[in-house]
C-alpha cells in the first residue's frame, strides 16, 4: 500500500516514468545495500525482538506521512524518503521472520512453508494495491498513508501477541554454539556461501535476472494505466493483478508439495517472463489484467521455491546469512528499476519494458541451458 501510494502519487504530481520508478528504487535500495548486513544480524540477535522493534518503528512514521500530505506539507524528496525507511523495515522484517518461520517446519515442509509464506506476502500486496487505489479514489493519498500506519499496528499486535517460536531441533552431529566472531567476520563468511556452492551461484544469478528484467516494471503501472484509459481504482486493480495471481499459484503449490523445486523454479521463471511481454504490448485494459494475474501465477514457481532453495542449501546456523545474500540478489532490482525508467524517459513505457524484457528472457534462457543443476533438484 505504501509503494501504490507513492508512486501513483508522484506519477499524479510529475507525469516523469523516471521519477516514479526512483520510488521503487528507494523501496529496493535497502536490499541490495543492506541485505547481508540484515541476515548476519538474523544470525546474531534474537529474531522476534528485530521484527518486533522493525513493525513499531514503522508506526509513526507512516502517520506522519499521513497527516503531512493531508496538511499539503510533503514535498517530493519526503516521497522518497519516506519509502526509503520503508523499504529498510521491510528488509530486516523479511531475513528475520522467514527465519522463524522456517525453523518451525524443518528441512521435510520447507517448500510448504516457503508457498505459505509467499501466499501471504502476495495477498498482502494484491489487498494493499486494490486498498490504496480504492481509498485515493474515494478520499486521498493521505488517507491511504494513515491506513498503512494502521496495517502496521495490526501486524505489531498479531506478532507480539503470537507464542514465541521454538528453537528448531538440532540436526544429529550439529550445534548451536556459534564461534564468537567479529560482524566483518560473519559478512565473509555470507560471501564464502557462493564459493564453495555452484547450485547456490546459480540460483541467484536467476533471482538478479528476474528481479532486473521483470519485477523492474512495478512502479510504471500507474503510467500503463494513464496510456490504457482508466482511473485510481482500475490501476489498483491493474497492480494488485500480479499479487493475485501468485497467491493462487502459491496456494496451489502450498497444497501440491511438487518435488521438482528447481524445475518450477526456472519455469516459472521463464513464464512469468512471457506473459509481462504480452502486458507490455497490450492496448485494452481486461488483456492488461489478465496477462499480469497470468504473469504472477507462474511467477509463484519462482517466488515460492526461491527461499525454500536457499534454506536447503545450508545448515540452520547459517541461514539468517544464506536469507542476507538472496536479500542482497533481489537487491538488483533497484538498479533495473533505475535502467528502465531512463529507457521509459528516453523513448516510452511500452517500449521501454518490451526491450527490458526480452533481454532478460535471452539471458534467463541462455543461463539454464547450459547449467542443469537448479533444474535438477
Amino acid at each position: 500500500m505504501a509503494v501504490f501510494t507513492t508512486t501513483y502519487r508522484v506519477n499524479e504530481d510529475t507525469s516523469d516514468p523516471l521519477l516514479v520508478q526512483l520510488v521503487g528504487v528507494a523501496f529496493m535500495a535497502p536490499m541490495f545495500l543492506g541485505g547481508v548486513l540484515a541476515g548476519t544480524l538474523t544470525d546474531r540477535i534474537e529474531r522476534h525482538r528485530t521484527v518486533a522493534t522493525s513493525l513499531g518503528g514503522l508506526i509513526p512514521l507512516s502517520g506522519l506521512m499521513g497527516l503531512l500530505v493531508l496538511a499539503d506539507r510533503a514535498p517530493l524528496w519526503l516521497s522518497y524518503a519516506f519509502i526509503l525507511f520503508i523499504g529498510i523495515g521491510n528488509v530486516i522484517d523479511m531475513t528475520s521472520r522467514r527465519a522463524i518461520a522456517f525453523g518451525l517446519v524443518g528441512t521435510g515442509l520447507i517448500t510448504n512453508a516457503a508457498a505459505l509464506e509467499t501466499l501471504a506476502l502476495h495477498a498482502g500486496n494484491m489487498l494493499g494495491s486494490f486498498s490504496a487505489g480504492a481509498l485515493i479514489e474515494a478520499t486521498s493519498s493521505g488517507v491511504a498513508y494513515l491506513t498503512v500506519g494502521l496495517a502496521y499496528v495490526v501486524a505489531l499486535g498479531s506478532f507480539s501477541a503470537s507464542r514465541r517460536a521454538a528453537e528448531p531441533p538440532v540436526a544429529q552431529g550439529e550445534s548451536r554454539e556459534q564461534p564468537a566472531t567479529s560482524a566483518g567476520g560473519d559478512l565473509r563468511a555470507a560471501f564464502g556461501l557462493l564459493e564453495t556452492n555452484v547450485v547456490l551461484r546459480q540460483f541467484l544469478m536467476t533471482t538478479v535476472l528476474m528481479n532486473f528484467f521483470y519485477y523492474a516494471f512495478m512502479p510504471l503501472i500507474p503510467a500503463f494505466a494513464d496510456e490504457l484509459g482508466v482511473g485510481a481504482f482500475a490501476t489498483g486493480m491493474l497492480a494488485s493483478a500480479v499479487g493475485t495471481g501468485t497467491m493462487c499459484g502459491a496456494f496451489l503449490i502450498s497444497r501440491l508439495q511438487p518435488t521438482q523445486r528447481g524445475l518450477l523454479h526456472v519455469a516459472g521463471s521463464v513464464g512469468a517472463m512471457l506473459m509481462l511481454l504480452i502486458f507490455a504490448n497490450s492496448p485494452w485494459y481486461p488483456l492488461s489484467l489478465g496477462a499480469l494475474f497470468v504473469a504472477g501465477l507462474a511467477g509463484s514457481g519462482f517466488g515460492s521455491t526461491q527461499a525454500a532453495l536457499v534454506i536447503s542449501l545450508v545448515d540452520e546456523a547459517r541461514r539468517g546469512r544464506a536469507l542476507g545474500v538472496l536479500s542482497m540478489a533481489i537487491g538488483s532490482l533497484p538498479f533495473g528499476m533505475l535502467s528502465l525508467g531512463l529507457l521509459a524517459k528516453r523513448t516510452d513505457p511500452q517500449l521501454a519494458l518490451t526491450a527490458s524484457v526480452v533481454v532478460g528472457l535471452g539471458l534467463l534462457i541462455v543461463w539454464h541451458a547450459s547449467r542443469p543443476h537448479l533444474r535438477q533438484l
